[in-house]
């Protein structure tokens, strides 16, 4: 199962990542799916985060370990021009020699190559702990996809539920404006006093207040789920209110899949891991390090004064060395210590975070049961509410109701449509939050 979530994540990033930056198309409706490929295209957050998981990646290498052999090459080359005057001992009796502009110079080059023989296993464990750090890399990524798709989840149906009670408000809108312009016909005709129109004209300024608050909170919704995009925040375009659910959830298989998926479980447990590996790399520490090094060598110097006017040495050499820490004030037994302790604290970490997922993804399991349990309660209630408005709307029309009765039912249909709306988008909310607990968020996600 794990195997096939980091597939998935690998593909879908793949495919994403390196693609040109995108944006919704204003003519289509933006969908949810379309939605995510966007972030996964353009999210800055996921942009950072790949960032990091490749230099991981580049980083996880035997070199960088220390498991290859180092190769150096270097060369050198100097030149001098001197007034030269020495006296050299010959036999007793000094010579003098004089030289104007004597020219010195040279030249020197040497390869070398050092290898280390032995040092404790310290650089198979960090060959080892490279390589774990970058599954953790890989984990960390899956965790911010997975935060980012939620992120988009809740900021897209926060606009499908702000554009549903925009459409809510021009409607009721509507029914007032049409009140208002029936009891001023009515009032032409003597059969309502000026106080209903009064009425009539207030609830319809009330709606229009009703419509321009909502509006606005779309036009703002829209921006933070354009920020999340990563598209210009004033990116126009409308949104698929069409919502379905799964049925598949038991509480079992979610608490189950949960312990084994989780991205933060097993980001920790990784975590572990490499704690475990950094008591070797400590350990590795104690033992000796054996080193072997080869170099060939080439110099060679010229003089125009002096006695040796001309010196040229070149061959090969090798040679081992050992490094032993006899004592060095018990830092080491020090660091094995803190080490060791490190290792129990994540240990203590990973059993902690278990019992939270484990409570999560139950508490999780639970609460999108009832949420889906009240979006049917609403919606009984939306019918009802429906209802009570059509029947009171034609015994208004036949004056059988006053217009406050009218405006009653009218506001309750309002009321509850808008609780039904946001009831189907916080149990979807809750549905993306129980599938990312569960592991199951980004294969979910890119078999939609």
């Amino acid at each position: 199962m794990k195997t096939r979530i980091l597939y998935t994540l690998t593909i879908l990033l793949s495919t994403l990542i390196t693609r040109a930056q995108s944006v919704p198309d204003s003519s289509l409706q933006l969908t949810l799916q379309k939605a995510i490929e966007i972030a996964m295209v353009n999210n800055y957050d996921i942009k950072i985060t790949h960032a990091q998981r490749q230099k991981a990646r580049n980083s996880s290498t035997a070199g960088n370990a220390g498991l290859l052999p180092s190769l150096s090459v270097n060369g050198g080359a100097s030149y001098s021009s001197n007034d030269t005057e020495m006296e050299i001992n010959n036999g007793g009796t000094g010579t003098i020699i004089e030289a104007d502009g004597a020219v010195s110079s040279n030249y020197n080059a040497a390869a070398r190559i050092d290898y280390t023989l032995f040092d404790g296993f310290g650089n198979i464990y960090t060959y080892k702990k490279l390589k774990s750090n970058d599954l953790l890399q890989e984990t960390v990524l899956r965790q911010q996809t997975e935060a980012t798709i939620i992120e988009v989840a809740q900021q897209y149906y926060q606009v499908c539920r702000a554009q549903q009670n925009l459409n809510l408000a021009r409607e009721s809108m509507r029914i007032s404006r049409e009140r208002y312009q029936k009891t001023l016909d009515q009032k032409a005709y003597g059969q309502v006093n000026q106080l209903a129109v009064l009425n009539a004209e207030v609830d319809m300024n009330n709606d229009s207040t009703t419509v321009l608050q909502t509006e606005q909170s779309f036009i703002q919704s829209r921006k933070n789920l354009n920020m999340t995009l990563g598209v210009p925040i004033h990116q126009v375009y409308e949104v698929d209110n069409s919502i379905s659910y799964r049925n598949d959830f038991e509480s079992d298989a979610v608490i189950t899949d949960a312990l084994m998926n989780n991205a933060g479980l097993m980001a920790q447990q990784q975590q572990e891991q490499i704690s475990n590996l950094d008591i070797k790399i400590t350990d590795a520490k104690k033992y000796p390090t054996l080193a072997a090094y080869g170099q060939y060598s080439y110099n060679r110097t010229d003089n125009d004064a002096g006695q040796l006017l001309y010196n040229q040495t070149q061959g090969p050499k090798v040679g081992v060395s050992l490094n032993f820490n006899v004592f060095n004030g018990r830092q080491q037994r020090t660091r094995e210590k803190n080490a060791r302790l490190d290792y129990i604290s994540q240990q203590e970490r990973t059993r902690q975070l278990k019992s939270q997922v484990e409570r999560d993804a139950s508490n999780a399991y639970t609460d999108y049961i009832y949420k889906r349990r009240i979006v049917e309660l609403q919606e009984s209630s939306l019918e009802q509410a429906h209802l009570n408005f059509t029947q009171t709307q034609e015994m208004f029309a036949l004056g059988r109701v006053t217009s406050i009765e009218f405006r009653t039912a009218q506001q309750n249909l309002l009321r509850v449509a808008v609780q039904y709306s946001d009831a189907q988008y916080t149990a979807k909310v809750a549905e993306f939050y129980l599938l990312q607990l569960s592991g199951r968020l980004i294969q979910e996600s890119s078999d939609e």
